[in-house]
């Protein structure tokens, strides 16, 4: 009798629900910034969250703004001492590359004379390459960003880009993305999360200004719903 008894009260909590733990995403994203300031505020905008992963892109500012590049050896130098910082706090890091530009309307704001020396978009190659060389050195995830939007032919002057350019937004940047463009990302980064079998409870979003985004539009919302409600 006693031993039947058990068993119904067993079947009985095997059918009430487990709820979820839900992500929570972090956009700890500044405008302008490079690796090196990503460095200096590691500890206050990323590990004092307690992530249990971090997604970090950064590079377009080092390699492309002409206020200050940081040259290809000490972005690689940065980045290795971001991903081993973050590891060290108990982070998972999955790595981005950051997509390619459009030089022509990346020159409406800076000189082109300060890219005689390596073309913006061969910068940004550079870039993505280290990338691909650290995510498979320190065994970490990676989302190819900037290689998907080339194959996808989505990264050029046209309507259908998702970079800003006349066309699609009336705007001659070439460097940041349209809202279409933050929703594919985000888009791309759940379901490599969810592949990769990332701890999702808090996720800190880390980078530029192509993470900050907009109040409007930025990956990092859209991640969290995505994660949360799967659209």
């Amino acid at each position: 009798m006693l031993q039947n008894c058990f068993l119904f009260l067993f079947s009985c909590l095997c059918l009430v629900p487990i709820k979820a733990t839900a992500a929570t995403v972090i956009n700890a994203g500044v405008g302008g910034n490079r690796s090196s300031q990503l460095l200096k505020r590691l500890d206050r905008d990323v590990l004092a969250k307690k992530p249990t992963t971090v997604v970090l892109m950064v590079g377009t500012n080092d390699r492309l703004n002409s206020g200050g590049f940081i040259d290809i050896q000490t972005y690689r130098k940065n980045v290795e001492s971001l991903i081993d910082q973050i590891e060290a706090a108990g982070a998972k890091v999955l790595l981005m590359t950051p997509p390619t530009c459009l030089p022509e309307l990346l020159f409406n704001r800076h000189d082109r004379k300060k890219y005689d020396d390596q073309s913006p978009i061969e910068r940004m190659q550079e870039v993505r390459s280290v990338l691909l060389d650290l995510a498979q050195q320190k065994h970490v995830g990676l989302l190819d960003f900037h290689e998907y939007l080339i194959q996808h032919k989505i990264a050029d002057d046209q309507k259908t880009s998702m970079l800003r350019n006349p066309a699609n937004s009336g705007v001659k940047d070439g460097v940041h993305l349209i809202p279409a463009g933050y929703e594919l990302l985000a888009k791309l980064v759940a379901e490599k999360l969810q592949a990769g079998e990332f701890d999702t409870t808090t996720v800190v979003c880390f980078g530029d200004s192509l993470t900050k985004g907009s109040a409007k539009a930025n990956y990092p919302a859209s991640l969290q719903t995505i994660l949360n409600t799967g659209k």
